[in-house]
């Protein structure tokens, strides 16, 4: 037997480590025996039990393929060769002499079609079969043979079933020489080792190239590069909009609360008395002021998400523009309608007296009593107007107030608002910069990474498939000393038929 190359069988015992053991044992096995399988319903235990009566008992049964000297494989006459039947097939008929047996010939006239099927699918699926032959045969009439009692029939009909020369080619197959059969099942192991040893070096290198290896870190490649190129214009972007979105709210907001101030101020002061009316300045400050700091805490509310959502970790900038001091409203001067009030009062209560007390000039002794009445009534009248156009005039005076406070104030928490965004935007601007070029450095730094990771995996890939094209080298270079000579010849002739039936089925069956 040929010893298996040193690198080839280092490459096997790298690769395929079962294989260097089934060498091992192929090169200390001693095949004796027949093995005998086949398809199912086939009568392969027909044919066993003919061949053990045709041999005369001395046959020796193997367990298996890889310790019988001859394997005896049974077909169905009325079917060709299966895929599977073939794939139980192929590894006897690469190491093992092997008789394929079709059997019930007499039952099925195009049995020579069938076997023609078969020698054609053995000859192109397994072109390194050692020794197969084809043997038609009848178990059922070699069975009859032995109960015929004409004894010309007995011998036609053994003649006929071919069990009879399958168990002379059985006989002679066992006595074969042992170191031809145990030569031909080492060469068979071999070459299923180095097969075995390429088939993983192929999924090895198949594992290798295969782009799921560095999809993640290609992936991670693209993500990197798109938030490096992308993400500063997309948080400029975001910046802006929010700023923008800041302005617009927070001047609903001042629009709205001088709404609601100048509600309550011209509630408050249409229903003031002239008691609540000196004190109505200062409630309608405080109203002023309050809503003043709601305006205040939502614009500070708003800048500091904007901060916290992009992550800009800038300072929120302070008030821009000192709180104003409202002032307390003038003290009303007397005009000319006031002094016209005054005097149209006394003639009205005048006038009003004289008529309240005409009723009494009827009677002489009160007639002394008219003009001081008249006069006190107009008195009163008049004092009673001048207090009521006073009390019109102050409402009208505090409510004017109350109204330009209100303009006031909008317009200076406009431009408080104004300029504190601006302020605001400039610091966020300067802060996104900042954070910007971190996070680019950050991002460049893993890309760095990742591309020497991709680099790294290439040149791993590289040197993985140079170590297996060379363990490929090897096992070629190894596997041609255990080639068999011209096995394409030595094929073709051991497939032709050992044996023809001289009769037909047809004719048997008459």
């Amino acid at each position: 037997m040929i010893d298996v190359p040193a690198d080839m069988d280092s490459v096997v015992r790298r690769w395929y480590p079962i294989g260097t053991d089934d060498i091992a044992n192929a090169r200390r096995a001693v095949p004796r025996g027949v093995y005998l399988s086949g398809v199912g319903g086939s009568g392969v235990s027909a044919v066993e039990r003919e061949l053990a009566v045709a041999a005369d008992g001395v046959l020796e049964w193997a367990h298996d393929v890889t310790t019988a000297a001859l394997v005896v494989y049974v077909l169905d006459a009325s079917a060709p060769l299966g895929r599977d039947a073939l794939a139980e097939l192929a590894p006897a008929l690469e190491s093992t002499t092997v008789a394929v047996v079709i059997n019930k010939i007499d039952a099925h006239r195009d049995w020579r079609e069938v076997r023609r099927s078969v020698s054609a699918v053995i000859s192109e699926r397994v072109p390194r079969a050692v020794d197969v032959s084809l043997w038609p045969t009848s178990a059922k009439l070699a069975e009859c043979s032995r109960t015929s009692a004409d004894r010309d029939a007995r011998a036609s009909l053994a003649d006929e079933s071919g069990i009879d020369a399958l168990g002379a080619f059985v006989c002679s197959a066992m006595v074969q020489s042992d170191r031809a059969v145990r030569e031909r099942k080492y060469n068979a192991a071999v070459r299923a080792a180095a097969a075995g040893a390429r088939r993983e070096i192929v999924n090895k290198a198949r594992a290798v190239t295969s782009a799921s290896t560095t999809a993640g870190l290609r992936a991670e490649r693209a993500r990197l590069a798109d938030s490096r190129d992308r993400g500063r214009t997309d948080r400029a972007a975001t910046l802006r909009s929010r700023l923008q979105l800041t302005r617009a709210e927070t001047m609903h907001e001042i629009n709205e609360a001088i709404r609601q101030f100048t509600s309550d101020a011209r509630e408050s002061v249409d229903t003031a008395s002239r008691a609540e009316l000196s004190q109505l300045p200062a409630h309608l400050t405080r109203l002023l002021e309050r809503a003043r700091d709601g305006v205040e805490s939502s614009l500070v509310a708003r800048l500091r998400s904007i901060d916290a959502d992009l992550g800009l970790g800038a300072e929120v900038p302070g008030e821009v523009q000192a709180r104003t001091e409202i002032e307390e409203p003038t003290q009303r001067r007397r005009s000319m309608e006031d002094r016209i009030m005054i005097f149209v009062g006394a003639s009205a209560g005048v006038g009003l007296g004289r008529i309240a007390v005409s009723p009494l000039s009827m009677v002489p002794a009160l007639a002394i009593a008219v003009i001081p009445v008249s006069l006190i009534l107009g008195a009163l009248a008049a004092w009673w107007l001048v207090r009521a156009r006073s009390l019109v005039a102050d409402r009208v005076h505090v409510r004017t107030w109350a109204y330009e406070r209100a303009g006031s104030a909008k317009s200076l928490w406009e431009q408080s608002t104004l300029a504190r965004i601006l302020a605001a935007e400039t610091a966020f601007a300067q802060a996104e910069g900042e954070t910007s070029r971190a996070m680019a450095i950050s991002a460049e730094t893993e890309l760095g990474r990742v591309e020497a990771a991709l680099r790294g995996a290439a040149q791993h890939r590289a040197a993985v498939l140079a170590a297996c094209d060379r363990d490929l080298a090897s096992l070629d270079r190894g596997i041609e000393k255990f080639d068999v000579s011209d096995p394409a010849n030595t094929h073709r002739r051991s497939i032709e038929p050992r044996v023809e039936p001289t009769r037909s089925a047809a004719r048997l069956n008459r």
